[in-house]
């Protein structure tokens, strides 16, 4: 198996704020341009429901478990990351690690 994904995640609280518009328009296509070199060949933005403790959720996929961490130390991820108070309030939760299986149902 091969690939890593990363998952990011934005607080749902109360005074939470969140522009989606912005964050599909503007910021994923920041973070791709960046990352792209890197090996990140798709990402998945979901607005989450009901009363779990996130509102928002992208989950990343990079072509082998390197890229993220690659990514992390790009100096352009500094730009990736000085964007997100422009859509958001909230520090998200980062969680990656490599993908062990995978299968098309």
């Amino acid at each position: 198996m091969s690939g890593a994904q990363v998952i990011v995640a934005y607080p749902r609280k109360e005074g939470a704020t969140f522009d989606k518009d912005y964050y599909l328009s503007t910021h994923m296509p920041l973070a791709a341009k960046h990352w792209k070199k890197h090996g990140l060949k798709s990402y998945t933005v979901t607005e989450l429901t009901g009363d779990g403790p996130y509102s928002y959720s992208v989950v990343l996929e990079f072509e082998s478990p390197e890229g993220f961490p690659a990514a992390a130390a790009d100096p352009n991820t500094k730009e990736v990351m000085d964007d997100v108070p422009k859509f958001s309030n909230e520090q998200p939760i980062i969680i990656h690690g490599p993908v062990i299986g995978r299968k098309d149902v």
